[in-house]
């Protein structure tokens, strides 16, 4: 059928206007009229003019992104472009209306092969990163804010599932337009929702919006605030990023934020004090002013110590839990991690005649490819017996990229050092972690070691995962072992080595430099 001038016109124009991969036309209802380009890409059956509703090709979660713009296009105004995903896979949607027809024209652009962020956690965290990253290279000033819907309650047993989910999707529909494409939108749980943005980003729309789509659903006394904080170009991206993360979960699980003051006068602080914070970590770390301490790692079977962990320690002795939770919330834990291993190798290296060490190695270290270069090249210049240096692995659970994990830890054993799964059992960390990491040793969790003796389930839960890591020819320890009773029943039922205040508590790593210290005690 041959088209008029005018339709000619529209359709080139959107082309030359889009320059994207997919050009696509839609009634007012959002079925598909006309589509062109590589259309292969929205799967099967192929795109045509048919009518289908071309919301039906995009992943759900990015439907209602679709159906927002559908509802704010006017003739002449464009929208987006805005992240969606399709078939797993990112691009970039644009809308608009020429105004001589009711028709839209809808531009598609793929970006990458990247997850979309509903399949990857800890993609808000990079793709917030990277928006900064570029901002700041652009000259363009960023903020970081939190939406925020306290409704006294739940919003599904206010409303039911169906209407709230109906109700989350808009509102992330409203977050992804208003950020735009250069911004990034992530629901963090049924309250909040995090935004990485342009200053210029008119926020008093954004909540206005929200509030009238709670209106329509009934829920006109629903407070919708926004407090924001503005980028630190004093940090890096990822840890101004990180930093921001963890300033808004520590100020949402404190009542003094919600009583006293405002999110983001406490979120302010806080950026100010993490701030402080990484300064003084990070420079005790670059001078080495820590005090590593190290704790036996007993053979089961003979008594003697096989080996000690490496455990970080402030100035003093001081114990560092919550400083490194910190560090990895903020990305500093690669310098720890890092450095551990050049203070290990150091000890080692000195003396070879001096006990073996096992240096933890966080999950998020793993998964970042310039840190696993570095450190790989670290390990390709030692001039120690390698066996004698062993590694944990921590934090498995937040390992997304198990490929590039794997790549790491392979390359690791390949130059000699035995390879440990931390933490088996507890959380996220099931048999799939068997499978998914390749160990020569699997720590079993702790929490198991303290109840088996009045617990039959944990018990059997116990005996199963030591006989299951057996099977696959893996060494097992079992940690937090008090008792003489507890090292012998542990030692009956095929456990390899066992670690806790019964064979030792840690001590200075420098204490260790004598052999006669070693501890040894049997089972």
């Amino acid at each position: 059928m041959l088209m008029s001038l005018v339709e000619q016109r529209n359709r080139f124009l959107s082309f030359a206007f889009a320059s994207a991969d997919i050009l696509v036309e839609t009634d007012s209802k959002g079925c598909v009229t006309y589509a062109a380009g590589a259309i292969a890409t929205l799967g099967e059956p192929q795109l045509s003019g048919s009518g289908e509703d071309l919301a039906k090709r995009f992943d759900r979660t990015s439907r209602p992104i679709f159906q927002a713009i559908m509802h704010r296009l006017k003739p002449g105004r464009r929208l987006g472009p805005v992240r969606i995903a399709i078939s797993g896979r990112q691009c970039r949607l644009s809308g608009w209306m020429l105004g001589d027809d009711d028709r839209i024209r809808w531009s598609l652009s793929y970006e990458a092969f990247d997850a979309p962020d509903e399949l990857d956690p800890q993609a808000f965290e990079r793709s917030a990163e990277q928006a900064i990253e570029k901002a700041r290279s652009a000259g363009v000033d960023m903020a970081m804010s939190v939406l925020r819907v306290d409704a006294g309650d739940a919003l599904d047993r206010l409303v039911g599932e169906a209407r709230a989910a109906a109700i989350y999707q808009s509102i992330a529909a409203s977050c992804a337009l208003a950020v735009g494409d250069e911004g990034v939108a992530r629901q963090v749980d049924e309250e909040r929702t995090a935004l990485i943005h342009d200053r210029t980003v008119d926020l008093n729309k954004l909540r206005a919006e929200v509030e009238a789509s709670l209106t329509d659903s009934g829920l006109d006394s629903v407070e919708v605030s926004i407090d924001s904080v503005c980028d630190a170009p004093n940090l890096e991206p990822g840890v101004a990023v990180q930093a921001f993360v963890y300033a808004m979960n520590e100020a949402a699980q404190s009542d003094r934020v919600l009583d006293v003051a405002s999110l983001q006068k406490v979120a302010e602080t806080m950026m100010h004090e993490n701030e402080r914070r990484l300064t003084e970590l990070r420079t005790t770390i670059a001078g080495r002013v820590i005090e590593p301490h190290a704790q036996p790692v007993v053979n089961l079977e003979t008594g003697e110590t096989h080996h000690y962990e490496l455990l970080l320690r402030l100035p003093d002795g001081k114990p560092v839990q919550d400083s490194v939770g910190f560090a990895e919330s903020t990305g500093l834990i690669y310098e720890i991690d890092y450095a551990m291993t050049e203070i290990a190798a150091a000890f080692l290296r000195d003396d070879f005649d001096r006990p073996a060490l096992a240096v933890n190695l966080s999950g998020k270290s793993l998964t970042n490819m310039a840190w696993g270069k570095r450190f790989l090249a670290l390990l390709a210049d030692l001039k120690i017996d390698r066996k004698r240096l062993s590694f944990e692995l921590t934090e498995t659970a937040t390992i997304t990229n198990i490929k590039a994990a794997n790549a790491i830890i392979q390359k690791i054993r390949e130059r000699g050092h035995e390879v440990c799964l931390d933490d088996f059992g507890a959380g996220a960390a099931g048999f799939h972690y068997l499978r998914d990491f390749p160990a020569d040793v699997v720590k079993i969790d702790g929490s198991y070691i303290k109840r088996f003796e009045t617990s039959k389930r944990d018990a059997t839960l116990l005996k199963g995962m030591i006989n299951v890591c057996r099977s696959l020819g893996a060494k097992t320890v079992a940690e937090m072992i008090e008792t003489e009773a507890q090292a012998k029943a542990l030692k009956a039922m095929g456990a390899t080595f066992g670690q806790g205040y019964y064979f030792g508590k840690p001590a200075p790593l420098n204490s260790l430099k004598d052999r006669k210290k070693q501890a040894s005690r049997a089972a």
